[in-house]
């Protein structure tokens, strides 16, 4: 396995995850399942991501939250879907990492003992760090996924860096979702389902009310 090519895969940009109909459709269906379960994350996990998600995107008077819109279902569902085998399981101790690095700044033992200013102080650890620091964590995590399988020991992974990694993707993964959202594309974006003629610049402001397009 080539892990430069797994390292793209797990450090999706904004623009990486396409809706593809079949995305858009699994979560429509997801958010009308009754019975939804986890396709590759496990319950714990799924708890703990849904905190973060619900700080990501906070319910307000208007809009729904991020658990509501089922975003922690679309993170699921990305995970699965888009990353091979291989990055799968490299994902999964990413988030890993998280978890413990979030567990241990609040010394607490169990993801349930967890409370919302924990994942709020986490957010501000890695959301708010200096340039240098978050550049010192890329390239911590680049790095170590650039090594060949054999030569990886993960007992000397960098835990900080990859746990940042994976907040970082965590957010990514959940603001494309809430932009491919049913609910949000329909009442809160510019939504028009018969497209009229294309014009290529144009005042966002004039045409939408600086609202971007629904997809």
């Amino acid at each position: 396995m080539n892990r430069r090519k797994a390292l793209k895969n797990i450090g999706f940009s904004l623009g990486a995850v396409s809706a593809t109909p079949t995305l858009v459709s699994l979560l429509s269906s997801c958010q009308n399942e009754s019975n939804w379960s986890p396709k590759l994350l496990s319950d714990s996990q799924i708890d703990f991501i849904s905190n973060y998600i619900e700080l990501i995107i906070p319910k307000t008077k208007d809009i729904p939250g991020g658990t509501e819109l089922g975003l922690h279902k679309w993170v699921d569902i990305c995970a699965k879907l888009i990353l091979n085998k291989e990055s799968q399981r490299s994902y999964l101790f990413s988030l890993d990492c998280l978890i413990d690095d979030t567990l241990k700044s609040a010394s607490k033992e169990e993801i349930g003992e967890l409370k919302i200013d924990d994942y709020e102080n986490q957010l501000k650890k890695f959301l708010l760090a200096e340039n240098s620091t978050n550049k010192k964590w890329s390239k911590s995590v680049k790095n170590y996924w650039s090594k060949k399988p054999k030569d990886l020991n993960l007992s000397n992974a960098p835990q900080q860096a990859l746990a940042y990694s994976s907040l970082i993707t965590l957010r990514q993964w959940t603001s494309k979702g809430f932009r491919f959202n049913e609910y949000i594309g329909k009442n809160v974006l510019d939504y028009r389902p018969v497209p009229g003629e294309q014009k290529g610049c144009v005042d966002l402001e004039e045409t939408t009310g600086g609202l971007i397009w629904a997809i």
